[in-house]
Formats: C-alpha cells, sequence, structure tokens
C-alpha cells in the first residue's frame, strides 16, 4: 500500500509534531538531569537541655505516662498564632515539612519568624514539596544561605521554569508528590494535620476563599515519632538541597527579597493581622498554663519515601496502618474528605459497615465547593450505590460559613477571615465508633492511597471523638447540602432554608456534561 496525496500529508501533519514533542522531552530531561547526590546526612536533634517547651508540658506528661498531650488546632488564625510561638519560643531546632509553601502574607510571616529563629542560632531544617513551591525559587534559595539552615526540595523538577515540561518528561515520578504536612521544635513538641502554609488555610487574604482543616499540637511520645519520620525523609535520596537546583541570590538581591516581606507586611490589613498573631502569641496558644489538652495514646501513620518510586509493597502504605490503627467501626463512622474517590472497592468497604449497622456519615466538598472538579467526576457516579445501602452523603456549600458563623466543629471563632464568600472543605478527619479519631493529610482516594505520601495520627481519645462526633449533627446541615434519593432513583440536595435541589448545585448544562465523560476516563487511579 502506498500513501500519496492527503493522506500523506495528514500523516506527516501528525507525526512530525509528534516527533518533534517527543525528541523536546527526551531532550530536556537529558539536559536536566535530577541531582542525584549523595547528600550529606543530617538528623534531629534532642530537647536542648532546659528547654522551656519541654518544661511546658512536663508536669501533665508525667502525670499521665506513656501518653501525649494533645491540642486542637480549629480556628485558622490560631492554627498560625501557634506555628509562630512555637517558632519564637525555639532555643535549639526547628524541623518543617510541607507540601505548599505560598508567596503570600502567611507564608512571609513564616519565613520572617525563622530568619529572626536562625538569628538567635536555632538550627532550621525545610523540607518542601517542590511541586508547592510556585514563585518561591529565590525566596527559598536566600533562606538557605543564612547560618545554620538547610533547605531541600523533596522530588524537585530539574527544569525550573518550564515545570511543564519537566512534568511531561518525567511524568511517572513527578505525579507522585509529599503531601505530608508536620513540624518538630526543639526536639519537645509537633504540629501535623492538614494545612499547608499560606493564605489559603489561615485568613481571607486568598482570593479563593478559605480551606477549613484541622491540626494538632502534641508533647510526648508522638513527637519523636515525627522526628524520625521527617529523618527518613530528608534524608531520602529525593530530597535535594536547594543549592542543588537553584544559584543562591547574591547579597544584594536577598536584601531585597526581605525587603519585599517586610513591606508586604506593613500594608494596612496584614500588619494588623500581624499585631493580632502577635498578641495572640503573647497570651499563649500552645504554652499558656491553662491551655487544654488531651492526654491520650497517640500513634503516627505515615507512608515511607520510597512510595514516590513505587518501591514499597501495600502492606507498608498508611492506608493499610490506618485500618488497623482505627479497627472495624462497630457502631459509627464519621468519615470527612475533601477530596473523596471511594473506587469500587470503598463503596463497598463503606456499605458494608452501614449493612452491619454501621452508621456511616460522609462529608466532602460539593461541586460548588471544590477546587479540583475532575475529582469531583471519580466520586458523582458512586452517590447512588452509597446510598442505596444506607450510607449518609453531605457535601459542604462554599457560602456555609458566611451565611452560618461557626460555633463548633472544625472551627469555632475564624478570627480575622470574616467575611468571605466561598470556602473548602479540606480537613482529613475520622472517627470510629467515638473513641478513635484520624488527623491528617491523607484523602480517601486513590492518589493518596497509591501516589502520594500521606502522615496522620491515630488518637484514642473519647473526649475528642465524641466532640466531633456528636457536632456533626449541629454543625453541618446548615453548611452542606444533604445529598439523598427521590423517587426513580434521581438524586436530590436539601437544606435547612432551601427549596430542594434537583440539579447538583453549583453546576451547569456544561459542567454536567464534562463530568459525565469525565466518568468514563481510565483516570480514577490518580485522581
Amino acid at each position: 500500500m502506498h500513501l500519496h496525496g492527503l493522506p500523506l500529508f495528514l500523516l506527516l501533519a501528525v507525526a512530525i509534531p509528534l516527533a518533534a514533542s517527543a525528541l523536546t522531552l527526551i531532550g530536556a530531561r537529558l539536559t536536566h538531569p535530577r541531582p542525584l547526590g549523595p547528600f550529606a546526612p543530617a538528623y534531629a536533634l534532642p530537647p536542648p537541655e532546659g528547654s522551656a517547651l519541654a518544661a511546658a508540658f512536663a508536669p501533665g506528661l508525667a502525670a499521665n505516662p506513656g501518653r501525649d498531650a494533645v491540642h486542637l488546632l480549629m480556628d485558622p488564625f490560631d492554627a498560625l498564632a501557634a506555628r509562630l510561638e512555637l517558632i519564637a519560643a525555639a532555643t535549639s531546632s526547628i524541623d518543617l515539612q510541607y507540601y505548599i509553601w505560598q508567596d503570600d502574607t502567611a507564608g512571609a510571616l513564616m519565613l520572617e519568624a525563622l530568619r529572626a529563629a536562625a538569628a538567635r542560632g536555632v538550627r532550621l531544617r525545610l523540607l518542601i514539596d517542590d511541586n508547592g513551591t510556585w514563585g518561591m525559587d529565590e525566596r527559598l534559595a536566600a533562606l538557605d544561605t543564612l547560618p545554620g539552615v538547610a533547605v531541600r526540595l523533596f522530588n524537585p523538577f530539574p527544569i525550573r521554569r518550564a515545570r511543564t515540561l519537566a512534568w511531561l518528561a518525567d511524568f511517572h515520578r513527578l505525579n507522585r508528590r509529599m503531601h505530608n504536612k508536620a513540624m518538630v521544635v526543639d526536639g519537645a513538641v509537633t504540629v501535623l494535620g492538614g494545612r499547608n502554609i499560606g493564605d489559603d488555610y489561615f485568613n481571607r487574604f486568598a482570593p479563593g476563599g478559605l480551606y477549613m482543616d484541622l491540626d494538632i499540637a502534641a508533647a510526648g511520645p508522638l513527637v519523636p515519632a515525627v522526628a524520625t519520620q521527617f529523618d527518613r525523609y530528608w534524608n531520602a535520596p529525593l530530597s535535594v538541597p536547594v543549592s542543588a537546583l537553584i544559584a543562591a541570590p547574591p547579597p544584594e538581591r536577598i536584601a531585597v527579597l526581605e525587603a519585599a516581606d517586610r513591606a508586604r507586611l506593613t500594608q494596612p490589613e496584614a500588619r494588623a493581622y500581624a499585631e493580632a498573631l502577635a498578641e495572640a502569641q503573647q497570651g499563649g496558644l500552645v504554652l499558656a498554663p491553662d491551655t487544654p489538652l488531651t492526654y491520650a495514646d497517640a500513634k503516627l501513620v505515615y507512608d515511607p519515601p520510597e512510595k514516590i518510586v513505587g518501591l514499597i509493597e501495600s502492606h507498608r502504605m498508611l492506608w493499610r496502618r490506618l485500618i488497623r490503627a482505627l479497627g472495624h467501626p462497630g457502631s459509627d463512622l464519621v468519615l470527612i474528605s475533601p477530596y473523596l474517590v471511594p473506587t469500587r472497592a470503598g463503596v463497598k468497604a463503606l456499605t458494608r459497615f452501614a449493612r452491619a449497622g454501621v452508621r456511616v456519615r460522609i462529608l466532602t466538598n460539593s461541586f460548588a465547593a471544590t477546587d479540583v472538579p475532575l475529582v469531583h467526576s471519580g466520586y458523582a457516579h458512586r452517590r447512588v450505590p452509597l446510598l442505596k445501602r444506607g450510607v449518609e452523603l453531605w457535601e459542604f456549600a462554599p457560602d456555609g460559613e458566611s451565611r452560618h458563623p461557626p460555633r463548633d466543629f472544625l472551627s469555632h471563632r475564624l478570627r480575622g477571615v470574616a467575611p468571605f464568600s466561598r470556602n473548602k472543605l479540606h480537613a482529613k478527619v475520622f472517627v470510629v465508633d467515638r473513641r478513635r479519631v484520624f488527623i491528617g493529610s491523607f484523602n480517601f482516594d486513590p492518589r493518596s492511597m497509591r501516589l502520594n505520601t500521606e502522615l496522620g495520627v491515630v488518637i484514642e481519645a473519647p473526649l475528642i471523638a465524641e466532640r466531633i462526633t456528636d457536632s456533626f449533627d449541629s454543625f453541618v446541615p446548615e453548611r452542606a447540602w444533604r445529598v439523598e434519593l427521590a423517587q426513580a432513583g434521581k438524586l436530590i440536595w436539601t437544606r435547612p432554608d432551601e427549596p430542594p435541589h434537583a440539579e447538583e448545585p453549583g453546576t451547569t448544562f456544561g459542567s454536567r456534561l464534562i463530568l459525565a465523560v469525565a466518568q468514563r476516563l481510565p483516570i480514577e487511579w490518580m485522581l
């Protein structure tokens, strides 16, 4: 068979761009290899002699041997103030591990606090997943030049400016990310949970609205476990010093960057916010004698860093350990996951609990609230089988907090963040039988299960578990649509003071069509 004329032209029109693209990707990977090291190892420091942080928790821990002192950081304002309070109190070491660090007001406040700590002689190690460092290259490289400071990027993009090109050139590796969020201060206190560092998580300055989230601060046996986890990631081959990827800015450029951060914080709203944070720190968010603490057994669960390159068996993954730590529910299961892709296996497991008499309640983002609509396609077509078998579904509304100021549950004051017109669920919380609670970074989706690394803590604390479970009924109905089955198996969305919705709130004909198409694509494994 011979090709000529129009068929040959069409073949060449397709083949030439494909060949050029392939050569471009191969060239990008060859000309921008990932630095391979070896890089100097470093390890967590023990609490210093006479540590004020350790002393703050010592009496309570002595009275509750073997247990951890746990404080819930529900309010976004408090969550940032607590981090700044601990950094300001550090005398020996600070280790920080985050998925995202944004170039905004909250990010600048944290950087200023870290620079001040370094000036006091505190050793700093900052590890950030490189997918979450957009626009931060110069600032991170500048921070790395300070004495006693080391910055590493996890699973980095060797091509700094054209990251999409790097992604395409090495998709298998770069599609997997370190989603962990934790910090350890002076080897005595840890903060971990669902929040990254940025205005999206702490205040009203982000244009997209606020993520509703949850962290804990803790002291006790949990802290060395988090420190060991941090060391495993810090010394992993995929943790690359920022200096191996980005040239250090000259001193005059560093001065300009630091001046720009200070100028940002002198803007009227930012200055008022910073002053309120400083006032809160003086009163004490974590270290005050009257800080409410729950003493409980806490177990850290996390994925090993080798998961990024696919070198671990499933029994070593967090989701397997999480199942073992939480145990099978006997009466009640509350599952809060902003990105919910239950898959066929997840539907089977959840409905099996419901058929056994367990009350199963799920809160996730509505289409109107989610910031990742494609992920919603992995959930939407699973609603009917879940509902048919007795699972209760609730979808968080983007105007929930502006209509109903929060009283409890995931936030109780939201100081400094109202009014705002849009907010999104971001907390990852599972509660089993009013006794055991998981708080961390793990979403109920294939990406958290199989691709990204995750971290969290399972707390055996009936007081905390009952508070969350009881608050579900009072908090959620006003701030979320309940999804139910109507006649003929159709879905209906209901909420107090609103007429029922026969169409999914926030969708249009076009978006519903796109969701229907996406549900049929073979992409569930990466959602």
